[in-house]
């Protein structure tokens, strides 16, 4: 049977809302539903989704002292650096922060380091050779609480140093002013802000916030995957308004190059915004995302986005390549997937990491080579905290951080094989036998949700992680339909036949090979509202499949039958003796009880011997092939006459034989019939002993008694093949599939 990637898990209630909170909210079945499931219990907990709030930027840690030691310098002209990060969220922060501080000071600057250049957060020798002597007040955005080393250097140089970031700490603190909703002893009510959030509040603190600046919150916080509840939730809302209201000329002109029209929303973020900035960091300079965001000029904003555009495209592709390059490491038996090359790309391994993840729903870990040290990112699955299982293995990292189920990791080249060794020994040895769990959120039946009640979740939005976007599942449904769309016929479109809701696949054109029209399956995935032609219906965006059934492939069409499906090793069941090849069986011999895969390749001569062998089956797939080059259906058998009158002739000729190489098209012509069936009457005569076939020379045989043609055995196993194709060939796909299972599972 076709199994699904991932391990469903239906969420479950562990309480119930009351009442006055349905009525209050006004939330209906499929609203409770999800609250319900997610563990949105109470009054308070039901606000963090529906009516989140914005908190006091004074109680985040420090913030006071923050915004002192900046105002500081800002009325003394200090001379400011902002330092960056390379992402989204980095690329964000740090346009906020320089947009408000420029305002007020001139010498404010800003810099973002370069991934393959300086690496990832405060770089010790820019600091040494770029920052002392030259700045007065270093702050790090998006970055900066691991870089204790870095941070003293600017201090033991009288540079004051305040940190903006939202990332895990090291073990040593470094010297300086944190703004980190998760500090230590923390009184913030919600510890979950992106950099670009934190970044908000100091100016918030400073008096410099701008309704503007929630747009670009919304951006950062949406693309850097935090928490999307509570008070990232009121954020990302209000900054989602902010952008469809008035959107920055630079971000205009990237949706514009980038084919999008129409509404702004976390998913326009999350999958065209958020990739195009990353990308600038990953493929060059992300510095050019900020120019684009504080564009002001449109030859120069269409400028801007045409290059990141161009970066963008130039990332998928080696994306792409390195993919491809990637999975050919892959060794399917193992816990984790550890792959490296030695000149991939450095900016886009966390991507192909994840690719990895996607496809085998094992742990990933992607380095390349750079000189003395393999560099790289990892990602994990649910369940797995990947940082603290590498973190098991310290003797072979230069370096190794970031969160448990993201990281980044470097490896003494001299060690790098057996690290691989070790650490997929380990994962293999503890036997997780890993596969991704895929929450779902409500199961769909034939009467449960209709569009007007779907249409209520968008009082939900924007989704995200901790509060991801609900999950739908369909089990046991009939297929209605299945065919395989696009230019390459890599996507897939169903319908079912009890439920009103179409189903679109992307990247699931392969199951067209695996499922057919009155199948059953099993579905999840997300739902949306397609508007085609006036008519707006439920789709559902397919995640997943399932058959929890026998899986019966029918390829007795010709041009169905797609032989790279069928495996060397799998069971075939044929008509002719198996010349002692162990995977090969003749019809009415006893099959293995448990098996993969069954290939009926030929039609059975005898239904009969067809149930012996599939009586009490255990399968997970049979192909149906039936292949035949001489069906006897269409044309039927010789009559009992004209075999008799066949027999006649044979018996009367004057020498007693019949050279059928010479005189068999005559004689066929002389009775009337066919060669194909003169062939099969002579096979009955001889079968009855009336004949003698030798070197295509038919002779009489001694036996000269009358004749009997319902004895011939040869007659009767043609008759019963005639019964086999009636049955197998010539029924519908169902029938045939039905008849089957009963043979099965009587």
């Amino acid at each position: 049977m076709f199994t699904s990637k991932y391990t469903w898990q239906v969420r479950e209630r562990t309480q119930k809302l009351s009442e006055d909170i349905k009525k209050e909210y006004k939330l209906n079945h499929l609203e409770t539903t999800l609250l319900e499931n997610r563990g949105y219990h109470s009054t308070e907990k039901v606000d963090e989704i529906l009516a989140p709030s914005e908190y006091n930027w004074q109680y985040m840690p420090n913030i006071n002292e923050a915004a002192q030691v900046i105002q500081k310098h800002l009325d003394n002209d200090s001379r400011i650096l902002i330092y960056g990060d390379y992402d989204a969220d980095g690329i964000t922060s740090t346009t906020i922060l320089y947009d408000a501080l420029k305002a007020q000071n001139e010498t404010v600057f800003y810099f973002i380091p370069n991934r393959m250049e300086h690496g990832y957060g405060p770089n010790y020798d820019f600091f040494e050779f770029e920052v002392v002597g030259n700045v007065d007040l270093v702050i790090t955005v998006d970055n900066g609480v691991a870089a204790a080393k870095e941070i003293a250097l600017l201090r033991e140089n009288d540079i004051d140093a305040v940190i903006i970031d939202h990332h895990e700490f090291a073990d040593e603190i470094p010297d300086a002013v944190i703004v980190h909703a998760g500090f230590p002893d923390s009184k913030y009510p919600f510890q979950h802000l992106a950099g670009v959030g934190a970044a908000y509040k100091v100016l918030q603190a400073l008096g410099l916030d701008k309704d503007e600046y929630l747009g670009l919150v919304a951006i950062g916080t949406v693309a850097d995957i935090v928490s999307m509840t509570d008070e990232n939730k009121y954020l990302v809302t209000r900054g989602l308004v902010e952008l469809n209201q008035r959107m920055p000329l630079g971000l205009s002109t990237l949706l514009k190059m980038s084919n999008h029209s129409g509404s702004i929303d976390e998913e326009t973020i999350g999958f065209t915004i958020a990739p195009r900035l990353n990308a600038t960091g990953r493929m060059d300079e992300a510095s050019i995302g900020v120019e684009l965001l504080m564009a002001d000029d449109e030859n120069r904003a269409y400028e801007i986005a045409s290059a990141i555009e161009e970066l963008n495209t130039e990332r998928k592709a080696l994306v792409e390549t390195i993919y491809k390059e990637a999975a050919e490491q892959v060794d399917e038996n193992n816990e984790i997937n550890i792959v490296t090359g030695d000149d991939w790309h450095q900016g886009v391994l966390g991507i192909v990491a994840s690719r990895l993840v996607d496809e085998f729903g094992k742990p990933a870990v992607v380095m390349s080579n750079d000189f003395d040290v393999y560099k790289g990112s990892a990602r994990s699955i649910e369940g797995i905290d990947l940082l603290g299982m590498l973190k098991k293995f310290p003797d072979y990292y230069n370096t190794l951080g970031g969160h448990a189920q993201a990281l980044g990791l470097s490896v003494y080249e001299d060690s790098i094989e057996e690290f691989k060794k070790t650490v997929t020994g380990h994962f293999n040895e503890l036997a997780l036998n890993l596969k991704p769990v895929q929450y779902v959120d409500y199961k769909v039946t034939n009467d449960n949700l209709t569009l007007k009640e779907f249409e209520r979740i968008r009082r939900l939005k924007p989704f995200g992680k901790d509060f991801n976007t609900p999950v739908f599942m369909i089990t046991n449904q009939t297929v209605k339909s299945i065919r395989q769309v696009g230019k390459d016929l890599s996507h897939i479109k169903i319908t079912l036949q009890e439920l009103d809701i179409d189903i679109i696949g992307f990247k699931f054109g392969f199951l067209h090979n695996e499922v057919q029209s009155g199948d059953k399956i099993s579905l999840i995935g997300t739902l949306n509202i397609n508007d085609f032609n006036h008519k707006r219906t439920l789709q559902m965006v397919l995640m997943d499949a399932r058959i929890d059934d026998l899986q019966i492939i029918d390829m007795r069409s010709k041009n169905e039958q797609d032989f790279s499906l069928i495996k060397q090793d799998d069971l075939f069941l044929i008509n002719e003796d198996t010349n002692d090849k162990e995977n090969y069986f003749k019809y009415g011999e006893a099959l293995p009880i448990a098996v993969n895969t069954l290939v009926l390749r030929d039609i059975p001569y005898d239904l009969e011997e067809l149930k012996t062998s599939l009586k009490g089956l255990q399968a997970s797939k049979i192909f149906v092939i039936f292949n035949d080059r001489n069906e006897l259906f269409f044309e039927g058998l010789p009559s009992k006459q004209l075999i008799e009158q066949t027999d006649e002739l044979i018996m009367n000729a004057e020498d007693g034989a019949i050279d059928l190489t010479i005189h068999a098209p005559h004689l066929a012509k002389r009775i009337g019939t066919s060669m194909r069936n003169l062939k099969i009457i002579i096979d009955i005569l001889a079968d009855l002993s009336r004949i003698r076939l030798e070197s295509g020379i038919v002779y009489k045989d001694e036996v000269q008694s009358v004749i009997n043609i319902e004895n011939s055995q040869y007659l009767k196993r043609l008759t019963t093949k005639i019964e086999a194709e009636a049955k197998l060939k010539m029924s519908s796909g169902q029938n045939m599939k039905d008849y089957l299972r009963t043979l099965i599972t009587t």
